[in-house]
């Protein structure tokens, strides 16, 4: 799960540069396994809410109230109709306007809606996924206009067999029964508050063997720890058929599942960011999902028993710099930790902590934030 940006002038790249670095770093040797992956396939045009269910393909579970959109549901908002059907009550689940607000389809002329702590999609893919085979996971949300909240926690979970959940009759889901988080996750520290562009929340995963089933959703019950304010609580009343008081709502779309294989060797004196690991919020604990790329990382350290590295910590502005320089050094540490825990000599590891001395993106912007909250490293010769 070793995704590496070569920042030889320190550059970020940005969403569309990342597209064609993973070309660079990363072959595609297969297909999308995700069926009807931006929800274009749909029995009828969405009347009403929780029609994620006449969706080709998604949902093959019960009591899932994801929501679906689609342009042609436009046709219920003409005079025509509306002289037809004078007495019937249509929610709005239109595109690009409908109940939740305004957003254009990222392609084609639909997308599906969830509720973060208490919805979820899930698909059977096109075949199971084969052990040990490395596959690039990617959906796109958008937090719509009504949303009081945006959360930092959404993600992708890959299974053997379809996850189950437990429901009341507000559409609340108690729980869901997972043995382990998500294999893909949002980056913990960025709150998914756009409510105009597309966001890609993109991993790898290293398959198990025989995962046939995805779910994405938020996996937590809702908790203030978890949001970001954007408005005063208000009750959404027929707005929208609940009693929560906060709502995070998420449009969804282009979701993929492809193979890949990695293509890449680094070269020595250059300096490469590691993509996918992540720590726990404002703390230097890896999280489960850094794994993939750090075998990767220590795979390579094995290949070349002569090389050494330095592991640099950065963090954005926010907070004191000496508890920036802490913070950075003991992410640092730990990638270092995970390194000599797994084999590789101490002697050839060395890290350190640049806090928020070497931005590579404007802190002034939460994307930058995001940017420079990373874990660099560089490789050499041993002389």
């Amino acid at each position: 799960m070793l995704f590496l940006k070569t920042c030889l002038t320190c550059l970020c790249l940005t969403a569309v540069a990342a597209s064609a670095a993973y070309g660079q770093n990363y072959v595609a040797n297969g297909e999308n396994l995700v069926p009807n992956p931006s929800f274009e396939q749909t029995r009828a045009c969405p009347k009403e809410a929780d029609y994620i269910g006449g969706v080709v393909s998604w949902n093959l579970f019960p009591n899932f109230s994801s929501d679906y959109f689609h342009r042609c549901a436009n046709v219920y908002q003409t005079p025509e109709y509306r002289e037809r059907f004078p007495y019937e009550e249509i929610l709005n689940f239109s595109v690009p306007r409908n109940m939740f607000g305004y957003q254009e389809a990222r392609t084609g002329d639909a997308y599906a809606g969830i509720s973060f702590c208490n919805e979820a999609l899930s698909v059977k893919l096109v075949k199971p996924l084969e052990k040990d085979s490395l596959y690039r996971a990617e959906f796109f949300v958008c937090l719509s206009d009504s949303s009081n909240v945006g959360t930092r926690f959404l993600g992708m979970y890959f299974s053997e067999t379809s996850i189950r959940t437990i429901t009341d009759n507000r559409m609340q889901i108690a729980g869901f029964v997972l043995n382990e988080p998500p294999q893909i996750q949002n980056p913990p520290e960025r709150f998914l508050t756009d409510t105009e562009n597309w966001t890609p929340i993109t991993g790898f995963y290293k398959a198990k063997g025989g995962e046939q089933y995805i779910a994405i959703s938020g996996f937590y019950p809702y908790h203030d720890t978890l949001v970001q304010e954007l408005r005063p609580r208000r009750s959404l009343g027929k707005i929208y058929r609940s009693t929560e008081k906060q709502l995070g709502y998420y449009f969804v779309d282009d979701v993929s599942v492809v193979p890949y294989s990695m293509k890449w060797e680094p070269e020595t004196g250059k300096i490469y960011v590691l993509e996918y690991v992540y720590f726990e919020f404002d703390k230097s604990n890896l999280l489960p999902e850094s794994y993939p790329e750090l075998e990767l990382l220590l795979a390579h350290m094995n290949r070349h028993p002569l090389r050494h590295i330095v592991i640099t910590g950065h963090t954005d502005n926010f907070g004191t710099e000496p508890y920036n320089l802490l913070l950075s050094r003991n992410r640092a540490k730990s990638v270092a930790d995970f390194l000599t825990e797994n084999g590789i000599d101490a002697q050839r590891i060395r890290y350190r902590g640049s806090g928020s001395t070497s931005p590579i993106a404007d802190n002034d912007t939460k994307e930058g934030r995001d940017k420079n909250r990373r874990v660099e490293f560089i490789l050499t010769e041993q002389e």
